[in-house]
């Protein structure tokens, strides 16, 4: 296991192909992280990239994209180890480091992206996908299951 394994999950209310076509970006990694070092060793279009990770630590990164509702969560994962030896307290910080750039970067990014809508809108011209039952009317079925409550019954 390497001795930085970072995830990070966050969601942006904007066109989950905007968002992986602005992330799958290599020239925004090498501004967002200029110590490392990313080379694609996997395009996976609407679902993020993954890649191999040299430089100041050797290992992988990835983003994940999960279209949910009318945004997507952006799953961020970096496992790597340091390629100058840190233990204890210098291994904490250079992870909360890496944790730092990657949230005040994306948080950056989200805010250009959903610039205009007010917390709790719908993205404007979005038809949010149903992730969950409580999507379903009340008294309709749910495909192999039994009619949808809003409420559980009281026994």
């Amino acid at each position: 296991m390497p001795l930085l394994d970072i995830s990070c999950d966050d969601l942006v209310v904007a066109d989950p192909a905007y968002v992986a076509e602005r992330l799958g970006s290599d020239t925004l990694w090498r501004e967002w992280w200029p110590d490392l070092t990313l080379t694609p060793s996997e395009r996976r279009g609407l679902e993020g990239v993954r890649w191999a990770v040299t430089g100041a630590a050797t290992g992988t990164a990835e983003w994940w994209l999960e279209a949910v509702r009318d945004g997507v969560v952006v799953h961020w994962y970096l496992r790597v180890d340091p390629a100058k030896p840190v233990r204890g307290r210098a291994a904490e910080r250079l992870k909360e480091r890496y944790v730092a750039a990657y949230r005040k970067r994306l948080w950056a990014f989200k805010d250009e992206a959903e610039a205009g809508r007010a917390a709790g809108e719908r993205r404007p011209g979005a038809d949010p996908a149903i992730v969950s039952g409580e999507d379903i009317g009340a008294g309709t079925t749910r495909p192999g299951g039994p009619p949808h409550q809003t409420r559980p019954a009281k026994r």
